[in-house]
């Protein structure tokens, strides 16, 4: 296996993955949708160059530690997406209440709903 391939490779994730969190900070949805499209891709070809190895295959020190950053911020980015899911999640419940769940456990049958006249015994109800 040639270092080349595996450094091209490497740089092509660390570009894909640095352009998903910029798009991330802008705001950008169809660019981060794209964005993970792309950087889903890219791993994936990498595991075919490293033939399913992993990081067994990389036996420069310097290689083993770009995989190692790439794995962090792979991790940093997926952290700050649902944070940033949780925030558009809470602001719609402000700007739009009816979003928001009722309860757990809403009642949909008999025995969540509160007690009414069956109109079996309206003639003995006051």
């Amino acid at each position: 296996m040639q270092n080349s391939s595996l450094d091209t490779q490497l740089d092509l994730l660390e570009s894909q993955l640095n352009a998903l969190s910029a798009s991330l900070v802008e705001g950008r949805p169809d660019a981060l949708q794209s964005g993970s499209a792309a950087l889903q891709r890219l791993a994936v070809d990498l595991l075919q160059v490293t033939g399913g190895k992993g990081l067994a295959q990389f036996k420069q020190p310097r290689q083993r530690r770009r995989v190692q950053v790439l794995a962090t911020g792979i991790a940093n980015l997926r952290e700050n997406l649902l944070r940033h899911m949780a925030y558009v999640d809470r602001a719609l419940e402000i700007v739009v209440p009816a979003t928001r769940d009722k309860a757990t456990y809403a009642g949909s049958g008999a025995y969540g709903q509160p007690v009414r006249q069956s109109g079996a015994f309206s003639v003995l109800a006051a």
